[in-house]
């Protein structure tokens, strides 16, 4: 979904140059307020405009598409710490829930009903409990019309109340989803999650026999209609129904872009090449603010392959000289010199080391003037070296950027740790407390953000409101 987007706003800004390109090569004495245009000029004037308007509507299905991204991720995080009202908010007022094979809940008031009772009749994990979904693999649909769209999706899960079980468990599934745009709003019309496996963190999904998958979403809350689709888990084999048509072997075209809506009307066209410039130089920022989204997500995506590696000096270059760097509890460190000092600290590259840092589920928000962006992304961690022990990790990033002299930058970093945990025992067994200074490398700062990792409960700050309630 990230390549067929960053395609189509490279067609949109090679367009939208190719309309300033005409509107600075016409002749000055057509830019007053009210000159003598030729009726030459103003035909090409109006079909300039047009295409304008079609660069218009492709550039909102691009900006929809980032927009279902961000409401599947704000889901994902959600759900995470059983923010149930946050959750129902997502949905339309007859929107659909059906998770496994739990049956179908219509409606907010039955979704609500269905999900506080997964958390003992209220919102918010229960002590010691862990219920991350992280959201991943989007293919989106979007309607011709851009009034509705379909997507698949997959989860990976990781669950679990510590001290109990065999370590925690796994699951996996596929979503297939259906959402309206509402007064300008994109949400959830039905959500419908197909459980693959939910197997106990011990021995594993090749291990579990099929009937742990059904605990998934089990709830003593009578659904509204049953299972919509009846199948098996794994080890059964079921393919989930695809929403969409194979785009090679098909004339599914996809991502394609949209007509205007029969009916619809582009409005007056420019009467100047100045107003022509105007409408251009619009088109042109919000286009801009389109790219940006893919830049700064290209960029957490960097940071994550350098870190893999231990890359220190490519890795304090991403940063801006006035920025800051916090992760996990090792407090501030204030400037590009002081970050790459502590890069140096996590240590060189080593034979037989694995330290991959998977940057997931991004959820990204654009500043209006397009000059300073903010992320959330999951971390998933895989840590360990030959022969020692392995370990997991899960967190969250809050990510400021700042674009500077047209690049985009890191301004603030920072990390908050959910789990590091032994591959051997799992995180329901052993969790990591949070990380401490490096000794004899104190911070620049204190950890500006008071916490405990799991198994205690904390929920790192959203930068974000809720996209649907604005709460």
């Amino acid at each position: 979904m990230t390549i067929t987007s960053h395609v189509s706003v490279t067609r949109l800004t090679v367009a939208v140059f190719a309309l300033c390109a005409f509107a600075f090569q016409t002749p000055l004495h057509a830019q007053g307020s009210r000159p003598q245009v030729s009726p030459d000029l103003q035909a090409k004037i109006a079909a300039a405009y047009e295409k304008a308007q079609s660069i218009a509507r492709r550039a909102e299905r691009v900006r929809d598409i980032d927009q279902l991204r961000n409401l599947q991720a704000a889901y994902g995080y959600y759900v995470d710490k059983a923010l149930w009202d946050d959750v129902v908010d997502l949905f339309t007022e007859n929107g659909t829930m059906e998770l496994g094979l739990n049956g179908v809940y219509v409606g907010k008031k039955s979704i609500r009903r269905y999900l506080y009772s997964l958390t003992g009749g209220k919102p918010g994990l229960r002590p010691g409990e862990l219920n991350n979904h992280i959201q991943l693999s989007p293919v989106i649909t979007l309607a011709p019309d851009g009034q509705s769209a379909k997507a698949r999706w997959r989860a990976l899960i990781q669950g679990g109340m510590y001290g109990k079980g065999s370590g925690g468990d796994w699951g996996s599934g596929i979503y297939e989803n259906e959402y309206v745009k509402e007064n300008g709003v994109w949400k959830i019309q039905s959500l419908h999650f197909y459980v693959k496996f939910y197997a106990p963190y011990e021995g594993g999904w090749t291990k579990a026999p099929k009937e742990t998958a059904l605990r998934y979403g089990k709830s003593n809350v009578r659904p509204d209609r049953p299972p919509s689709v009846k199948y098996e888990p794994y080890p059964a084999h079921f393919t989930p129904p695809f929403h969409y048509e194979n785009p090679v072997t098909s004339s599914y075209v996809f991502g394609a872009s949209a007509p205007a809506p029969k009916g619809s009307s582009a409005g007056s066209p420019p009467r100047t090449v100045a107003e022509l410039e105007a409408c251009v130089r619009r088109l042109e920022h919000e286009v801009d603010r389109l790219q940006s989204a893919l830049d700064v997500e290209n960029l957490n995506s960097i940071y994550g392959y350098y870190v893999d590696k231990s890359m220190q000096d490519a890795i304090s270059a991403l940063f801006a000289e006035e920025s800051t760097l916090e992760i996990l509890g090792r407090g501030v460190f204030l400037g590009r010199d002081r970050i790459y000092e502590y890069m140096r600290r996590l240590g060189a590259p080593q034979q037989g080391s694995l330290f991959n840092h998977m940057q997931l589920q991004p959820y990204i928000t654009i500043s209006q003037d397009g000059t300073t962006a903010k992320m959330r992304t999951r971390l998933f961690v895989m840590f360990g070296r030959t022969g020692q022990a392995a370990q997991w990790g899960e967190g969250i990033y809050e990510n400021t950027f700042v674009r500077e002299n047209g690049v985009w930058k890191y301004k603030n970093l920072q990390g908050f740790q959910t789990f590091y945990t032994n591959y051997d025992q799992g995180w329901a067994r052993q969790s990591a407390k949070i990380f401490a200074p490096f000794p004899g490398y104190p911070p620049d700062a204190p950890q500006s953000v008071a916490y405990d990792p799991y198994p205690a409960l904390f929920t790192p700050p959203f930068h974000y409101r809720n996209p649907v309630s604005g709460r």
